[in-house]
Order: structure tokens, then C-alpha cells, then sequence
């Protein structure tokens, strides 16, 4: 219970002024108060073969430093309880008599540090200049010093791994930054020079298709659809990657200045009814009044809302709905795109930002969409969920997205 209620008392102490600051007023407080020449707290190395200074009032530097202190058998004797040395120039239990006479200390008292398990992990140790035999009164009370003196020590280690700890995990953080930083450079660089060929390609038979080197069979004509099927979704998949590089670079930063949103909106109304009407499904739009401008990028605002309205369709069946709505919510604009459509399952829902995840494998698509759309509303600073089913509607699926009216820092 003595330590469970030192540790209450010295907490907030701890927690307020810091590790080393309490270590250093104990070991000053209790030389002054004993009216001993220093004081000093000795820590246990790892392997318990040696101490070490940790702190010390009083003494100089050169006895401090005078040398490594080896946990011989009077030291092991040391450890186990309070000793005393009342004439140390004479005592062979002292490892450097000399250093000591030097520094003018004629007595000493150890005692050791435990900690709150009650293991042992360093000495607390009063030198005096005078001759000086502590009596049991006063040994108990310093025995309490040296506990809380373990209660702060361990504090200490505790906060030294946790700084190795966040060091090594920033070194590591870093190294893998710089690897992914390498690797984002190469994928561009790898789906640019990919990009013309295969478009190339793409161009050579579309105009095959189109009969100019000569007639097609129907069986010509139904493979190279076919190919240029498999193109488009290639060309899809690099123009995504290449997206997804330069969102993580900072390349699109460049685009961002005012902009209308109003224009951003009304452009993506008109492209989705576009869309919409040759598949038999009803578009509507609740645009709530004229929006100021706002700091952005109108291609990258535009790509969100087509995506998701692309994403909509592929899901609402012949006769269903799509809506497209924004208002203004305090100092955001909440944009959002309901469909009538099949849905999202629970399972898949924790998942459907992250990069490539496609919770439809029967459909056609890159799984990099919809994590392409959150890393664009996040570089706006807002942020960009799904609802499904509907709330209140018990189908079809809502993905909202937000956009501050001024973004922070500007």
C-alpha cells in the first residue's frame, strides 16, 4: 500500500514538472534537509553488473565520472538493505577511497531503490563530510525517500522505451515513407509510358473496325470489339493510377484556385442526364439556392461527382431513380448522389475506400474509384461517407460528400 500511495501523491508532481526535474529536486531536497555534503540516485544497469549516476546534488563532476561502479559482493549487500559507513577512508567496502577522500566525504549512507514490484533497481546514497552514523528513525524515513525515488525511476525507464519506441517508429515510418514515395514515382512513371501505346493500339483497330485496310468477317468484328473492350479498361486503369500518384504527391495542388460550384454542379447535372436517359433511369437534381465560390478544383470536384453518378447507374436498374442534391450545412456544402439501386453489403461497407476493393466482382471496374473520390474531397478538406441502404428507405445507397466553404489556412 506505501508505494500504491506514494504513487498517488507523486503523480501529478511527475505528470506536472516532469521525470528529471523530480529526480533532481530529491536528491537536493534530501542533502539539504540531512544536512549531508550530496546526495545521489544510482541506477542498475540491465545486466545488473554495474551502477550508474544518475543524478546527483553536491558533487563534483570528476567524482561522478571517477569510474565504473561494479556490483561486487559489497554491493550485492548494499542492494539487499540500508548500510552505512561511518568512516569511509578505512572501509574496504569503498571501490575508490581515493576519489572519495579527494571529494572530502568521510561517510556514507546506500540504500536501495525498489521499484513498485519491489525489485530492486538502483541506489539512493547520502555522502557526508563528517563521520555520521544515521540512526533507525532516521534510515526509515530516507527508506521512504528512496521509494518514491524508485517510483520516479521507473517512470523514467518507462518513458526512455517509449521514446526508443516512437523514435525507431519514426525511422521506420520514414523509411517506408521514402519506399512508397520511390514507388509512386515509378508507377507513374510506368502507367505514362504505357498510356500512349496502348492507346496507339486502340486507334489502330477502331479503324480496322471501321473497314478502312478491308471488310470484316463477324467474327473479326466481335474480337476486336472485344479488344478494345479490354483496352478501354487498361487505359481506365492507368488514367486511375496516374490519378491516384499524383493526389498522393501533391501534384494536384496546382490546380486548386476559386471556383464556382454552382458551374461545377450544373456541368455534372447536365453530363449524368446524358448518362442516365439512354438507360431508362430518372434523373433529378435538388440544387439548394446559389452557392458562394469556393477554394478548389472544379476538374477534381467534377470527376468526384461523375464517378459516383457512373457508379450509381451501374447499379440502378431500367426505371429507377438517381438524385443529386446540395445544400449548405453551417460553413460546409454537403453534396450528395442517391440511387435506387441494388445496394452495399454490410460487409463490404468498411471497406469500399480502400484502393482496388470492389465489392461486385461481376462487374466491370478498377476498385480505385471511389478511394480516388476520398482522396480528392480530403485534399478540399472535407470528408466523404456512404449510406446503405438509405435511411429511412430500406434500399439503394447514398454517398454524401462535404466541402468547406473556406478552406482552412486560406
Amino acid at each position: 500500500m506505501r508505494y500504491e500511495l506514494l504513487y498517488e501523491i507523486s503523480k501529478p508532481v511527475i505528470e506536472a514538472v516532469g521525470v528529471n526535474n523530480v529526480l533532481n529536486n530529491i536528491v537536493e531536497s534530501t542533502a539539504k534537509g540531512t544536512g549531508a555534503k550530496g546526495c545521489s540516485i544510482l541506477r542498475l544497469s540491465p545486466d545488473k553488473r554495474s551502477l550508474e549516476h544518475l543524478v546527483s546534488y553536491g558533487l563534483s563532476d570528476e567524482y561522478v565520472n571517477k569510474g565504473e561502479i561494479v556490483v561486487d559482493e559489497t554491493v550485492k549487500e548494499m542492494l539487499k538493505g540500508p548500510v552505512n559507513i561511518p568512516d569511509v577512508e578505512n572501509d574496504p567496502r569503498i571501490q575508490y577511497p581515493e576519489a572519495a577522500k579527494l571529494e572530502g566525504i568521510a561517510s556514507l549512507l546506500s540504500i536501495p531503490i525498489r521499484g513498485m514490484s519491489g525489485n530492486v533497481i538502483g541506489l539512493l546514497r547520502l555522502y557526508n563530510s563528517k563521520p555520521r552514523k544515521y540512526r533507525k528513525g532516521e534510515i526509515e524515513f530516507l527508506v521512504s525517500i528512496a521509494d518514491l525515488g524508485g517510483i520516479v525511476l521507473e517512470k523514467a525507464e518507462a518513458y526512455d522505451l517509449l521514446v526508443k519506441d516512437v523514435d525507431d517508429a519514426k525511422s521506420e515510418i520514414s523509411k517506408l515513407e521514402e519506399e512508397r514515395k520511390k514507388f509512386l514515382q515509378f508507377l507513374s512513371m510506368v502507367a505514362h509510358d504505357l498510356k500512349a501505346p496502348i492507346g496507339a493500339v486502340e486507334s489502330y483497330l477502331k479503324v480496322i473496325l471501321r473497314g478502312s485496310p478491308g471488310p470484316l468477317t463477324e467474327k473479326q468484328e466481335r474480337w476486336i470489339l472485344r479488344s478494345i473492350e479490354r483496352l478501354d479498361g487498361m487505359l481506365e486503369l492507368i488514367s486511375d493510377l496516374l490519378d491516384i500518384t499524383r493526389l498522393e504527391v501533391g501534384q494536384v495542388t496546382t490546380e486548386l484556385r476559386m471556383i464556382s460550384l454552382d458551374k461545377v454542379l450544373n456541368e455534372c447535372v447536365d453530363t449524368a442526364i446524358a448518362l442516365t436517359e439512354p438507360r431508362g433511369i430518372k434523373l433529378s437534381s435538388k440544387l439548394e439556392g446559389e452557392f458562394p465560390e469556393i477554394y478548389g478544383s472544379d476538374i477534381r470536384l467534377a470527376q468526384v461527382l461523375n464517378n459516383l453518378v457512373s457508379n450509381s447507374i451501374r447499379y440502378t436498374p431500367e426505371g429507377g431513380k438517381i438524385e443529386i442534391s446540395a445544400r449548405r450545412n453551417r460553413d460546409v456544402i454537403e453534396i450528395s448522389v442517391e440511387d435506387e439501386g441494388s445496394g452495399i453489403d454490410s460487409k463490404d461497407l468498411p471497406y469500399v475506400f480502400d484502393d482496388f476493393y470492389r465489392a461486385d466482382q461481376s462487374t466491370e471496374g478498377t476498385g480505385l474509384g471511389l478511394s480516388i473520390c476520398k482522396r480528392i474531397v480530403e485534399l478540399h478538406g472535407g470528408k466523404i461517407w456512404i449510406e446503405s441502404p438509405v435511411r429511412g428507405k430500406g434500399k439503394g445507397t447514398k454517398v454524401t460528400f462535404t466541402i468547406p466553404l473556406v478552406k482552412k489556412g486560406k
